[in-house]
Order: structure tokens, then C-alpha cells, then sequence
């Protein structure tokens, strides 16, 4: 049975508890001033697109059946040496891994997988970007900022044929340069407990393909502490050509990202 005692001085300590957050956020306080902020996230992974390797293209979904809603971990660090500068520095392992009785003939890495075998299939995708930021606007009310940097890939395919034995494997790693901008804003005047922040970064590379990845977040400010959550996105497209025809990958990755975020 529940003791309504206790959950009515619950309730009071939590509501004096925002209370007491509420005084501490009011007034000129700049929620931007700070030195340090570490951000670490996990992520839940829908994933669409192809990998190809000297073949016809192959569907990570309807041919290999890649899993979807799989969590991965989602890292920035943010230095900021002035007011309106910033070194950042991010980064997100992907894994993606399926198993499926392919109804189509796949040619991958010179390997071919006949119909009504069942491939096990996996890919990877390490991303880490490093960069520059300045913020054009920088106060109580929060930032808006345009960065600059480079970004590194390295992404690679399996297949594996489960009756036959048949195994195939392709590995890419290139460097990317990326530009974005990046805002927060505190929407309640004189208090920054509720914040909603977000960017977009990518670029095109001609024939070679595109990178984008874009999120969205709302989030609690406690002290140094905030809690977020969002929806995050990673589209990019990236082939190489060579004489014996394209390989790359095109990847589709999104789903909501739920962050703890230190700032000091």
C-alpha cells in the first residue's frame, strides 16, 4: 500500500527542488559562460541505404535484412578558449549487422551469393570530426555559431554465405571537409532551465557524394548538469570509382538520441 504521507513530502521536496532551480537560473547569469562542455548520448539507429563493392549495387534492408533500433554511443567535447570561439570535437561508431536468405544474386568484392543462400552480412562506419567554431551571437539567451573542420571515415562491409562458406570484405577510409552551424537558445525569459538546441553540418564532393548529418534537442538544465533528448540524423553517400567499377556505400541512419551534458 502506499504511504501518502511519504508520497506527499515526496512531491513537496520535488516541487521546492524547481523551485530552488528556478532562483538559481533567474537573473543575468550567463548560461553560455563556460569553459568545457562534455556531451555523451545514446542513440537508437533506423538504418537504410546500399553498400557496393565492383557489383551491382545491394540494399542493407531489403536484401541483407540489417537490424533496425539498435543503440549506439554518441560523444562531443567542447572547448571554448574565448567567449565566441570553440574547439569541437565529436564522434559516433556504428554497427550495423544482419542475417537473411537473399532472394536475388549478389555480386560483392568479386564473391557471388546465389539465391536462397543465407548471408550474414555486418558493416561498420566509425565517424570523428574535429573542427572550429565561432559564435556570431554569444549571451544570456543562448548562441548561434558557424564551424569549420575536417571529418574522418572509415566504413567497412562483410558478407558471409552461411551454407557455402563464401566470405567477402571491403574497407574504405577517407577524410572529409565539413562546414555547419550550430544554435541554443533559452526560450523562458530570465531562466535557463529549459533550453532547445540543434546544427546541421555536411558537404558535397562533386561525383565522389555528400555528407550531411543534422539533430534537434530540448532539454532540463540542473546547475552544471542538463538532460536532453532529440532526434538525430546522419545522410551521406560516398564512392570511390576504379577500373573495375564503383564501391562505396550510401547510408541512411536516424532515430531519437537521449544526452547527459556537463558544462563547466
Amino acid at each position: 500500500m502506499v504511504n501518502h504521507s511519504n508520497y506527499l513530502r515526496f512531491l513537496l521536496g520535488l516541487t521546492l527542488s524547481f523551485a530552488c532551480y528556478g532562483q538559481s537560473f533567474h537573473g543575468s547569469e550567463n548560461p553560455e559562460n563556460f569553459k568545457i562542455e562534455i556531451t555523451a548520448a545514446g542513440w537508437l539507429i533506423d538504418s537504410g541505404g546500399q553498400i557496393q563493392a565492383n557489383g551491382a549495387p545491394i540494399d542493407l534492408v531489403n536484401d541483407l535484412g540489417v537490424s533496425q533500433g539498435k543503440g549506439t554511443f554518441y560523444g562531443q567535447f567542447v572547448f571554448k578558449p574565448a567567449r565566441k570561439h570553440r574547439i569541437v570535437a565529436e564522434g559516433t561508431p556504428f554497427r550495423l549487422s544482419g542475417l537473411k536468405t537473399v532472394n536475388r544474386t549478389i555480386n560483392y568484392r568479386g564473391q557471388t551469393f546465389n539465391v536462397s543462400q543465407t548471408v550474414q552480412s555486418s558493416a561498420t562506419l566509425d565517424y570523428f570530426f574535429a573542427g572550429y567554431q565561432y559564435d556570431v551571437r554569444s549571451g544570456p539567451k543562448g548562441h548561434l555559431g558557424f564551424s569549420v573542420g575536417g571529418a574522418y571515415l572509415n566504413a567497412t562491409g562483410n558478407l558471409s554465405a552461411l551454407q557455402t562458406q563464401t566470405t567477402a570484405s571491403r574497407s574504405e577510409t577517407v577524410g572529409l571537409p565539413l562546414a555547419g552551424v550550430d544554435f541554443r537558445v533559452f526560450p523562458v525569459p530570465h531562466h535557463r532551465i529549459f533550453d532547445i538546441e540543434g546544427g546541421i553540418r555536411g558537404m558535397a564532393f562533386g561525383d565522389y557524394g555528400y555528407f550531411v548529418e543534422a539533430s534537434g534537442n530540448g532539454g532540463l538544465n540542473f546547475g552544471p548538469f542538463a538532460v536532453l533528448a532529440g532526434y538525430r540524423a546522419v545522410n551521406t553517400s560516398i564512392y570511390v570509382n576504379n577500373s573495375s567499377g564503383p564501391s562505396g556505400l550510401t547510408a541512411r541512419l536516424k532515430g531519437p538520441i537521449f544526452s547527459g551534458v556537463f558544462r563547466w
